[in-house]
């Protein structure tokens, strides 16, 4: 990320402030579906969203917005800009660090113009989360970024319930 001290600060603040009990708020769900988990990262703000589509499909959908009077740089060590976690509920134990195969090794240079927002969004099947191991579910779910020079920013986006459906279960 090649931001000033001060926002390196600002960003790094965040993240260890981000959510309560280290693992951050639960995402909402209103009448309408999931309700965006909102805050700021240094200067920037955010609004994150865990989204499941459909039975076999995990969204998570982060847009950063520069409300500042200046451009903000970031950079981003691969193709896979916004990540997704899965951490078991009782322990809180590590179970899915869904880092794609489709992530490629380049780096991704964002600037966000004043009053600019963009999107990013990880994208990931059950097969993919489930696979041989993992058993059926709910878990706490977070979105990450890994900005170069900070530490990386963890959001609690919310409980998804991962179900193999009846075609797919272990015999």
């Amino acid at each position: 990320m090649r931001l000033t001290s001060a926002r390196n600060a600002a960003l790094v603040g965040l993240a260890l402030a981000c959510g309560s009990e280290g693992g951050g708020p639960i995402a909402p769900v209103g009448p309408e579906g999931p309700v965006p988990i909102e805050g700021r990262i240094g200067e920037l703000t955010f609004q994150a969203l865990l989204l499941q589509p459909t039975w076999d499909r995990l969204v998570g959908r982060m847009t950063l917005t520069n409300p500042t009077g200046a451009p903000i740089a970031l950079r981003f060590p691969d193709t896979c800009v916004v990540l997704l976690r899965l951490y078991d509920l009782f322990d809180q134990q590590l179970v899915v660090d869904a880092h794609s195969k489709r992530c490629l090794p380049l780096p991704v240079d964002v600037t966000l113009a004043p009053g600019e927002l963009r999107t990013f969004e990880s994208n990931v099947t059950f097969f993919f989360i489930l696979g041989n191991v993992l058993p059926e579910g709910r878990y706490h779910a977070t979105l990450y970024l890994r900005p170069e020079g900070v530490d990386e920013v963890e959001i609690a986006v919310g409980r998804p319930r991962l179900v193999r459906p009846p075609d797919e279960e272990q015999t």
